[in-house]
């Protein structure tokens, strides 16, 4: 039964990483992402059921478009299996058991998965776009402030820190709004210390490190192959800091739970 069920949650998440294309390709254009039917970005032919299945569709249609015959590109697929992976992890992480599923770890199961959702796709965003979505850091608000709600209902002593957190978070983003309307330009540098409190909120200041350290290592070693290369390219410190800290949780719970064994 446990072996269905974390089928059943590797699924789901490959789901989930078929809407992450869909969501990375259309909220840079600021197109629907939730009621529009999903359609071929090259021919714009409307998919059928059978299109849409993650993983499966692809290989069957050998990863070209059923209607026009362009190539779909193996980044939906990666992102597919990788999301799904993600979510199995993070589910064993938890040591979730389906004959005493406890409330709370189905609470933080799915605040987990809220979390993920919006890494994922500012991941995809930030690669290819090297921007990182108002609305996307708007909805990490608003999770956040229902995870602050429910955390804050168990332990109330930590109500003054999360709030602290949330306010910076809250001006930090109209920072960036204000910008936004004075230079017709997003600010970056902003958009990533937006970012990193949304990820204080959900983890803590050494999760936080640990990321920043780790994302740091790896744009140093991107910069130097650049200069190698003669490449001239901008790196994507939110695409590596999102990765790197969904790495650090799942890698972090499996930890805590040998701790306690």
């Amino acid at each position: 039964m446990e072996i269905f069920l974390y089928l059943l949650i590797f699924i789901m998440g490959t789901f989930f990483g078929s809407f992450f294309t869909l969501a990375v390709y259309r909220i840079p254009l600021k197109q629907d992402i939730l009621y529009t039917h999903s359609y071929c970005p090259k021919c714009k032919h409307k998919l059928n059921i059978l299109d849409l299945f993650p993983v499966f569709s692809y290989i069957f249609l050998r990863g070209k478009c059923r209607y026009c015959g362009n190539k779909i590109r193996i980044r939906y697929l990666i992102l597919e299996i990788l999301s799904g992976l993600a979510f199995l992890l993070y589910a064993l992480s938890l040591k979730f058991n389906f004959m005493y599923l406890e409330i709370y770890k189905i609470i933080k199961f799915s605040f987990g998965i809220l979390y993920f959702v919006s890494l994922f796709i500012i991941a995809g965003i930030d690669k290819e776009n090297k921007n990182i979505q108002k609305s996307l850091l708007i909805y990490g608000f608003i999770i956040s402030i229902v995870y602050i709600i429910y955390v804050c209902t168990n332990n109330l002593k930590v109500v003054y820190s999360y709030t602290i957190y949330l306010f910076i978070m809250l001006i930090l983003i109209i920072i960036n709004e204000i910008l936004v309307h004075k230079y017709n330009k997003n600010n970056y540098i902003i958009q990533i210390l937006t970012l990193c409190t949304y990820i204080i909120i959900f983890n803590n200041i050494i999760s936080l490190i640990l990321s920043l350290i780790l994302t740091a290592i790896i744009i140093i070693l991107k910069y130097i192959i650049n200069k190698i290369k003669k490449k001239k390219e901008k790196i994507s410190i939110g695409f590596y800091l999102c990765v790197i800290n969904i790495i650090c949780i799942i890698i972090t719970n499996f930890i805590f739970i040998a701790i306690l064994r």
